[in-house]
C-alpha cells in the first residue's frame, strides 16, 4: 500500500509540475500570439504604406512625362518663334530696300 501511495505522491508530482509547465507554455503561446499580431498588423500597415508610395512615385512619374512633353512643346515653340523673328528681321530689311528704291 505505501509503494502505491508513493508512487500516487510520485505521479501527483509529476502531474503538478507538467500543470506548470502547461501554464508556462499556454502564458508563452498566449504572449507569442500577441506579438504574432502586432506583427501581423505592422506588416499590413507597412504594405498599404509601400502601396501609397507607390502610387505616389506612379504620379510623378507620370507628372515628369508630361513636363519633358510640354518641355519639348515649349522648345518647339521657341525655335519656331525664332524662326519667325528672323524671317521678319529679313522682310524688314528687304521692305526697307525696296522703300529705298521706291523714294
Amino acid at each position: 500500500l505505501t509503494e502505491q501511495q508513493q508512487e500516487i505522491n510520485s505521479l501527483m508530482q509529476r502531474k503538478s509540475a507538467v500543470d506548470e509547465e502547461n501554464a508556462r507554455l499556454k502564458n508563452e503561446f498566449s504572449n507569442l500570439n500577441w506579438k504574432f499580431k502586432d506583427k501581423s498588423q505592422e506588416l499590413k500597415d507597412t504594405e498599404e504604406c509601400v502601396q501609397k508610395k507607390e502610387e505616389q512615385n506612379r504620379l510623378v512619374i507620370k507628372n515628369m512625362d508630361e513636363e519633358k512633353g510640354l518641355n519639348t512643346c515649349c522648345a518647339d515653340l521657341l525655335s519656331d518663334l525664332e524662326k519667325l523673328r528672323k524671317q521678319e528681321a529679313q522682310w524688314k530689311k528687304e521692305k526697307s530696300g525696296n522703300d529705298a528704291r521706291i523714294k
